[in-house]
């Protein structure tokens, strides 16, 4: 089940309806203090029922209400006595087959009141069709028997009469389907039903910027304990079984008592019923992280907490894809609210952060974060950006998305900004062209190659990287589309380079990758290079990997095509496992000589910044001769930089 759609009314800023649309990622960027945490605490206050009297909007009428919108329904569902069902068989959504629940508090007194809970559904209106969820079974049974259909269904099941019902009002007259409320909590029967439709709701998980330091820090036992849930789900079966078990034998205990009371005390005995309460199991086990200097893990830094944090996200990001890879089915959803991630953090963990918040998206699972860093807010993908601000005439917040002039306020209220327009044309270190790649590793492998022929004294005239305004992200970024929005005003050329993604030599490119290049062609705002092979990280002559590996790896014996191989993969496969395994040892640093940690994510950071720069100017020109577009061999790499140097003298 998908969150689509959040709308919060009358929760603290947010007097009037405020919808926000959510998606895998989600981004909600804005200044501080503008109602970027408000709405991950009016969904921790719809999921977990995390409200108070102080959350009402002051001078509102004292009712807070969040309204949230589903997709991605399962087809079966269970919401009374066992019986298995569906939530359109059961009129519970909208026209559009999503699933709308809304919850309101009554705020009004010194303690919320329970929620009233309702579904916005397309609901049937017909006299004996309508409200039929909320009926109990002994009255479902009198309306069957008053139909006539009692051999049209089971009356030992619900939703059986249910159905049966709908089926009769549907020939006779129809069911006068309208979008209308229904109730989920009110009578007795309705709140079982919410009972049970609720389990099927996505765990939400909110981590707070402004923790309490306690012997358990809540921001790490908050994963600890969804890990223990998500453990629970994959046996639940079995944990029902052992409730039964006991409830058995404990009843059996409790009735031999009470035969017992009544022979020996039957004025006692008359007041007291066996009543079995299921455990709660989230409080059965607990999980704990201990150091190994045993040094309590909440008297640690905060940002060292919130690196375990980041951690988690990745772990979570890696369990995900091999689940999906092995097709085990779909997990209990979670939803990962986090704000401010930069908290506590050094900007190369910012930035790592938002790196595992995405591929935790990108591996299933929602992450809805708010931030107001320029660096991290131009770090997350355009299509995932919610604005937050102010109207103008009333003070009060909206939150907008998509539109390239939302886009721009957002950049320009967090001054995300390309560096060459703050430095200003007088500035004599100005760039004299705009080289447009699709990652920092991308942009760090051409440094390394220019380095290689720098080196040999065999870089093109005129190429100098003091005087390469680069922009980086994959395009989807906002840092990236500002950049390129403002890249017309620089007046200097642009050159696009980008990966092919074949994989093998008659492959296609990617479509993305076409569009890209024939929209900036169409435009006249530069030049596009698609590089021939798979990507930039297969231009590497695996000289250079023996070099770097004290000659252990041959790499050109054990990978078969090195022009179109993921050699990321092949990297982490052949010489990361290596080193783990004290095959041998290597230390590698990027340009600015910082280690690199080794492990698989940083494979590319690796080959790009410390293996390439290992390489020959022969081996580069070796590595770097393809077919070119009209027949003909050509040196594609030299001819990039000849490239950049000619618009350099431009």
């Amino acid at each position: 089940m998908k969150l689509e759609e959040v709308a919060i009314s009358g929760f603290r800023r947010y007097r009037e309806t405020v919808r926000i649309p959510i998606s895998q990622l989600t981004a909600l960027i804005g200044r501080n203090d503008i109602g970027k945490s408000t709405a991950l605490e009016a969904l921790d206050a719809f999921f977990n029922g995390t409200i108070d009297i102080g959350d009402a909007t002051v001078g509102g009428s004292g009712t807070a209400t969040v309204t949230c919108v589903f997709s991605g329904l399962p087809e079966e569902i269970i919401l009374d006595r066992g019986a298995i069902t569906s939530f359109k068989a059961e009129h519970l959504l909208r026209a559009d087959d999503k699933l709308e629940i809304r919850k309101s508090w009554d705020l009004s007194g010194t303690k919320p009141k329970a929620p009233t809970v309702a579904a916005f559904a397309n609901a049937p209106t017909a006299e004996k069709a309508e409200g039929l969820l909320g009926k109990k079974q002994t009255d479902l049974k009198k309306l069957v028997k008053e139909l006539g259909l009692e051999g049209n269904c089971d009356q030992t099941e619900n939703p059986s009469m249910r159905a049966a019902i709908y089926e009769h009002c549907k020939g006779n007259g129809g069911l006068k389907l309208e979008e209308r409320e229904v109730a989920l909590a009110g009578t007795d029967d309705a709140k079982s039903i919410w009972a049970a439709l609720e389990r099927h709701l996505p765990s939400y998980a909110l981590f707070k910027s402004d923790r309490v330091n306690s012997d358990q820090d809540k921001e790490v036992q908050d994963p600890m304990k969804l890990a223990i849930r998500r453990a629970m789900s994959d046996i639940e079966d079995e944990l029902e079984g052992i409730a039964k078990r006991i409830e058995t034998v404990a009843e059996e205990t409790a009735t031999r008592t009470l035969e017992q009371l009544r022979a020996s005390y039957p004025e006692l005995a008359s007041t007291l019923t066996p009543r079995f309460r299921k455990p709660n199991w989230d409080g059965v086990f607990k999980l704990d992280l201990a150091s190994d200097d045993d040094v309590p893990l909440n008297k640690r830094g905060s940002g060292v907490r919130r690196l375990v944090l980041m951690s988690f996200f990745q772990a979570e990001a890696g369990r995900k894809r091999t689940e999906r890879e092995k097709a085990q089915g779909a997990a209990t959803p979670i939803i990962y609210a986090v704000e401010e991630p930069e908290t506590s953090q050094h900007p190369d963990n910012q930035r790592r952060i938002i790196e595992a918040l995405i591929a935790l998206a990108d591996a299933g699972d929602q992450v809805i974060l708010t931030t107001h860093v320029p660096a991290l807010a131009g770090l997350v993908p355009v299509d995932s950006i919610r604005f937050v601000d102010t109207y103008a005439a009333t003070g009060l917040p909206r939150v907008r998305s998509g539109t390239d002039d939302v886009l721009g306020e957002a950049a320009e209220a967090l001054g995300v900004f390309p560096t060459a327009i703050r430095q200003g044309r007088e500035d004599p270190n100005f760039p004299r062209v705009a080289v447009c790649v699709e990652g920092y590793t991308d942009e760090s492998a051409l440094r390394s190659l220019a380095k290689v022929l720098d080196t040999a004294g065999e870089l093109p005239f005129g190429f100098d990287l003091s005087k390469i305004f680069w922009v980086s992200g994959g395009g989807s970024a906002l840092h990236a589309w500002v950049e390129r929005r403002y890249l017309d005003a620089l007046n200097i050329p642009q050159i696009y380079i980008v990966d092919s993604d074949k994989t093998t030599a008659i492959g296609p490119v990617k479509e993305a990758t076409l569009k890209l290049a024939e929209t900036i062609r169409k435009q006249g705002s530069g030049q596009v290079v698609v590089l021939k092979k798979r990507e930039i990280e297969n231009y590497l002559h695996p000289a250079a990997i023996g070099r770097a590996t004290n000659g252990i790896v041959d790499f050109a014996k054990v990978v078969a095509d090195l022009d179109y191989c993921d050699m990321e993969a092949e990297f982490d496969n052949h010489v990361l496992k290596r080193i783990h395994n004290g095959d041998f040892k290597m230390f590698p640093v990027n340009h600015q000589q910082q280690s690199i940690p080794i492990r698989k994510n940083k494979a590319k950071e690796i080959i790009c910044a410390f293996v390439m720069p290992m390489m020959s100017a022969p081996e580069l020109r070796e590595r770097s001769v393809t077919t070119g577009d009209e027949g003909g061999e050509v040196h594609e790499i030299i001819d990039v930089f000849a490239l950049i140097a000619n618009a350099c003298n431009s």
